[in-house]
This record gives structure tokens, C-alpha cells and sequence, in this order.
């Protein structure tokens, strides 16, 4: 018996000396993951998952992984990094230059941003957050509730570029105006730009984009 409350103390005691750890390491020493913590990943290294609870994830140049996540805190991603996917729920989502996502890019409170030469396979969202391109290439659609979108230099979209009607469960967030999407003479958009909620969409000469859907958009 005294062996059993020995053996089931210090289990207890390694449990929580996990929980509190700023970072955990699995067994295979290719993830990251804590629940209380930053986790950072080394310049050029490969990686399986990159997690966290509470904290930010930051990606150095260079980096290999099948995934970063967290829930509370930034994902930031430097250049020439190679993920499989990107998520955060109460962050911004930072995409370096040259950058490549091969699936979905997403956050639900936080914008995403995403420079020069990114390529995003899948979708790019958010709910409470504005998404900017630039120069950046989407295979998918983007989509927001509450944000602004703004291309440029050359960004190309091609999905649907899609503004959801704000949420009805009787409380809302952000702005009441119509947003601003904004999409510059080189960017193209090869899907529908589907607005549920009132916009002032700006497009300049030159630009491509597809059917324009819409009962509240003014054209500026």
C-alpha cells in the first residue's frame, strides 16, 4: 500500500512539473509543446508539431513542420519557413516573406498578414480580424466577419474573396461601419468577392476579380 501512495505521489508530482514547464519536449525530440509558455523554433530545423496553450509560437528562418498552433497568442513566422498548416484563436497570424503553408491559415480574434512570395495551398480566415496581402499568393478562398482586406503588390486570390454577415447569437464585436476591401492594379482575384454585410470595395484599374455579390457594396 505505502509503495501505491509512494508510486501514484510521484506521478502526481511529474504531472504537474509538465504542466508548469515553459516547454516540453516529446520523446522523438521533433515537437514542441507546452500548455503554460512560449515555444520557439530554431533557425533551419524540422519539426513535427509546434504547440501551445497560453503563449506565443515563433518559427525561425528556414523551419520545417507538419504544424504550428495555439490558442492564446501570436503565431509569427519568419522567411522561408515550410509548414503544413497555421492556426491561432486569440492572435495575430505573421507570415514572412517566401514563407509556404501548404494547407489552411487561420485565427478567429486576430488578423492575418501575410508579405512577399507566401503561398497559402488552402484558406486563409479569420472572424474578428482584417487580412492583408502582400504580394502573397491564396489557392483558396479568404474570408472575415469583422476586418478589413487590403491586396497589394501583385496578390493573387485564387478562391473567393468572401466577407461573412456578423454573428447573431445576440452579441457582437469590432466595427458597425462597412468595412474596406481594397485590391491593387496588379492583384487578381479569380473567384467571387461574396459580401453578407455592407462594404466600400475599392479596386483599382487594372485589377482582376471575379462576379461581385452583394446588396450593400458601395464601389469607390
Amino acid at each position: 500500500m505505502k509503495t501505491t501512495v509512494i508510486a501514484l505521489s510521484t506521478a502526481l508530482l511529474a504531472f504537474l512539473a509538465w504542466t508548469a514547464s515553459p516547454v516540453t519536449l516529446a520523446s522523438d525530440g521533433r515537437s514542441i509543446t507546452t500548455v503554460n509558455g512560449q515555444v520557439e523554433a530554431s533557425e533551419g530545423q524540422t519539426y513535427d508539431t509546434l504547440s501551445t496553450v497560453n503563449g506565443q509560437v515563433r518559427i525561425g528562418r528556414g523551419v520545417t513542420a507538419k504544424e504550428a498552433k495555439t490558442v492564446n497568442g501570436q503565431v509569427l513566422i519568419e522567411e522561408n519557413v515550410k509548414l503544413g498548416k497555421a492556426s491561432t484563436v486569440n492572435g495575430q497570424l505573421r507570415v514572412g516573406s517566401g514563407s509556404t503553408i501548404e494547407h489552411d491559415a487561420s485565427t478567429v480574434n486576430g488578423g492575418v498578414t501575410l508579405a512577399k512570395r507566401v503561398r497559402v495551398g488552402g484558406d486563409v480566415s479569420t472572424v474578428s480580424g482584417g487580412i492583408e496581402l502582400d504580394g502573397a499568393e491564396v489557392g483558396g478562398s479568404i474570408s472575415t466577419h469583422n476586418g478589413d482586406v487590403e491586396l497589394t503588390d501583385g496578390a493573387h486570390v485564387h478562391g473567393n474573396l468572401i466577407v461573412k454577415k456578423k454573428n447573431d447569437s445576440g452579441w457582437s464585436w469590432g466595427k458597425d461601419e462597412p468595412l474596406e476591401i481594397r485590391i491593387c492594379e496588379t492583384c487578381v482575384v479569380d473567384g467571387e468577392l461574396r459580401f453578407e454585410r455592407p462594404v466600400n470595395l475599392y479596386v483599382q484599374p487594372g485589377a482582376k476579380i471575379g462576379k461581385v455579390i452583394g446588396d450593400s457594396v458601395t464601389r469607390r
